[in-house]
């Protein structure tokens, strides 16, 4: 499979409506990705790119970074606005493969977002709301695991992140798998990219 195939052309906004409204807005507790990577990182402005229900928006507000969070699914965002401890959080409902960001950030993360556009695209997209020497953090399914409580069709390679920043602009700092232990789940196995723009 060709890094740029999505094997699965239905995740479109109607498609997470349907989803968040019958399956319910997710969880409450920040990705590990984000707990190891950015844990004791001084805070700035971050763009949450895909949010789903919050928790790593939240998360980062409470330690400094002033958080836009922004999710295709106007029922996820509604939920996550209403929780408690959303301060220095704005949410927006949005498709982040049409969506204008008002200004560049510190600090842009998407994890286990599954665009209707081919991921490398999607990923060059995300890599320009990026400003001087900011951080993309980026985190999906790993494709090479069949991870029974993932989405089918939601998994990506590693190559389809970090094929989508010009090492001219960009120092990739980590592209990893990892297995992650989740309560009451099996094992989940990710990818991980940590890039720092150079300019």
């Amino acid at each position: 499979m060709s890094v740029d195939s999505h094997p699965h052309g239905d995740f479109s906004g109607e498609w997470w409506e349907r989803h968040y409204q019958e399956h319910g807005t997710g969880h409450a507790e920040p990705s590990p990705q984000v707990v190891a990577e950015l844990t004791g990182v001084p805070g700035g402005t971050a763009l949450d790119a895909g949010c789903g229900a919050g928790a790593d928006a939240r998360w980062l507000a409470a330690r400094g970074w002033k958080v836009t969070a922004v999710d295709v699914s106007a029922t996820v965002v509604a939920a996550a606005r209403s929780s408690e401890q959303a301060e220095r959080v704005t949410w927006m409902a949005a498709d982040l493969t049409t969506w204008e960001p008002p200004e560049r950030y510190d600090l842009v993360l998407s994890q286990y977002v599954h665009p209707a556009v081919p991921f490398t695209d999607f990923v060059r997209r995300l890599a320009t709301f990026v400003g001087p020497r900011g951080t993309l953090l980026v985190a999906g399914h790993d494709h090479t695991h069949e991870d029974p409580d993932v989405l089918e069709g939601s998994a990506i390679q590693l190559e389809a992140i970090t094929s989508g920043l010009d090492p001219a602009d960009w120092r990739i700092d980590v592209a990893e798998a990892r297995e992650v232990a989740v309560s009451g789940q099996h094992p989940r196995h990710d990818v991980v990219v940590v890039a720092r723009r150079t300019s």
